[in-house]
């Protein structure tokens, strides 16, 4: 209903007049759907014991963080100054999987600078065969900006053996691919292949390695999950593990995780707050699943005021969605969109009370980052957001009207995004913000791969309640193809805006790092909370395990892989 209701504004003949808001107001007992959406899996009031108890400081030892910062440090500075480009290369692809990176931007950069200019910006295996260290060189070095290419024939002796190694880091380093690198497109396909014939030969380590990138790509996947993920690995394998680099990483997501406790622990008072829960029966109760989500864009300590604005608002757009959805009726939701596409204080529409409520806390909080950004910049940025929400349900939309260019809008990538930006850049003026609003590629690329996984993991569902149909079905319908092979175009489409993704993040430098990183990992966290079922709509065991361990539980090393 919502994409219906969205077309449907942009044409000022399906606008309501007046009298309407008096229809909503004395309407008894509207008949409204349901979409019997699971409650919440998480005790908020639990939570908050647990929390608050001081036995979630696992900071450590800040001395002993201290010196195994500088432990790592010193490594990084004897492998810059030595000759053995794969080491180097290799320490700091160990470093980024842990997630200890940030730590030493200044000096991973000098280090792949110096791997840049060393040799041509082509990376190629034709002259030693060695596939996994050129493949290795071009993915950190195209991931952190530095102009280079891949060359090489993949159908060389060198892949064709039981090169599993190189045949794994090809395959990871394909997904950094540009729009106009078909070959690298086939490489991957080879390597898919190649390693799935090699998995039963292979060592349970290495294995383990290549099960976890074909069930979904590093480039993929949101970093803090894959840090999670990539200690516990590193652990487990002692012989070519660095045990100071391991319990630096160890300490440091302890660390860090205890950052996100103490923001979970401010968005759980402000849910109570809101008092939203108890005006809407309806709705689906995702706090902590937002949370993730924005933790999934924007993860680092340093960002933790970008993080919980982000986890407000994603609350407040799924709860949004389900008004949109399932909830509202036509009559209402005609009000409601007048009402947020003026984005007045106190609204001249008379709303139903949980419309009132939604758009109240809607209101307030996208006013607190405009007023924090106004103290920190000296700009008001209030116009941007007010064009932002029109965009995600309001009457104005962009001016292509094809499914995918609305849906990318609507299903809020570019709202979050608009949000971050004020946030995450050292300089907002009205240069920038023109940029943003003119919503850029890189911004419409994100939010297309947000709206077609959300469709891949919601496509039956949907069809079941008889919403709006999705990019799966409209493409079965337009091509009278079965569903398999609509959703292997729909996967396409993703694969071609991840080209796009890659361009405007690692070459085109339009925006700062931080915000084009931000774009690149909303386009990831969409693969983290789809992957495997609607992880908003029916949170499975395994994204609660995710959340569990990333926020709630300590470091437990495991033998198992389960992300």
């Amino acid at each position: 209903m919502a994409r219906q209701l969205t077309m449907a504004m942009a044409n000022p003949c399906c606008r309501p007049s007046l009298p309407l808001c008096r229809l909503v107001r004395c309407s008894s007992a509207p008949a409204r759907r349901s979409a019997n959406y699971p409650p919440s899996s998480w005790d908020y009031d639990s939570l908050l014991l647990s929390l608050n108890n001081p036995g979630h400081d696992r900071a450590g030892d800040p001395w002993n963080f201290v010196k195994l910062k500088a432990g790592v440090r010193e490594q990084l500075v004897r492998a810059s100054r030595g000759d053995d480009q794969i080491a180097k290369l290799r320490l700091v692809d160990t470093m980024q999987r842990l997630g200890v990176a940030y730590h030493f931007e200044t000096d991973i950069t000098g280090i792949l600078t110096s791997v840049h200019s060393s040799k041509p910006p082509r990376c190629s295996w034709d002259d030693d065969g060695d596939v996994a260290s050129a493949a290795l060189r071009f993915r950190l070095l195209r991931e952190n900006g530095f102009a280079v290419s891949l060359t090489g024939n993949y159908l060389t002796p060198a892949l064709q053996s039981d090169n599993a190694e190189g045949l794994l880091s090809l395959y990871e380093a394909s997904y950094l691919s540009f729009r106009d690198e078909e070959t690298l497109d086939e490489a991957r396909t080879f390597c898919a292949n190649g390693l799935r014939e090699l998995l039963p030969s292979m060592e349970p380590h290495l294995r383990c390695s290549v099960v976890h990138a074909l069930d979904l790509p590093l480039h993929w996947r949101s970093p803090r999950l894959e840090a999670r993920w990539f200690i516990d690995k590193y652990a487990r394998d002692a012989s070519n593990s660095d045990p100071l680099l391991l319990q630096f990483a160890m300490m440091d997501f302890e660390s860090v995780q205890t950052v996100h406790q103490q923001e979970l622990v401010r968005l759980l008072r402000w849910r109570k707050e809101t008092g939203l829960g108890e005006k809407f029966g309806f709705e689906r109760d995702r706090l902590m699943e937002c949370f993730h989500c924005a933790n999934g864009i924007v993860w680092e300590p340093n960002h933790g005021s970008c993080r919980e604005m982000l986890a407000k608002l994603t609350s407040l757009l799924v709860n949004l969605d389900d008004v949109y959805d399932v909830y509202g009726t036509l009559d209402e939701l005609i009000l409601f969109t007048d009402t947020i596409g003026r984005w007045e204080e106190c609204p001249m529409e008379i709303l139903p009370e949980y419309m009132r409520a939604l758009y109240s806390v809607m209101y307030d909080t996208s006013n607190e980052v405009a007023n924090n950004v106004l103290k920190k910049h000296g700009f008001d940025v209030r116009s941007l957001f007010q064009e932002a929400a029109k965009w995600h349900h309001g009457n104005q939309i962009p001016a292509l009207e094809d499914y995918l260019y609305n849906g990318a809008v609507s299903c809020s990538g570019p709202l979050l995004l608009q949000h971050a930006f004020s946030m995450l850049n050292m300089e907002v003026n009205s240069k920038y913000i023109d940029l943003v609003r003119s919503y850029p590629r890189l911004i419409q690329s994100a939010a297309l791969v947000l709206r077609l996984c959300n469709d891949s993991a919601t496509h039956s569902a949907e069809l079941e309640r008889g919403d709006a149909p999705s990019s799966i079905a409209i493409h079965m319908l337009e091509n009278n193809s079965s569903e398999h092979e609509s959703r292997k175009a729909m996967k396409d489409l993703t694969n071609d805006a991840w080209k796009s993704i890659n361009e405007d993040a690692f070459k085109n430098d339009q925006f700062s790092i931080p915000f084009a990183m931000a774009c690149v990992n909303l386009a990831r966290t969409s693969h983290c909370v789809y992957q495997g079922g609607d992880g908003f709509g029916a949170p499975n065991g395994r994204k609660n395990e995710q959340i569990a361990e990333l926020f709630l539980e300590p470091l437990g090393l495991t033998n198992n892989d389960k992300w």
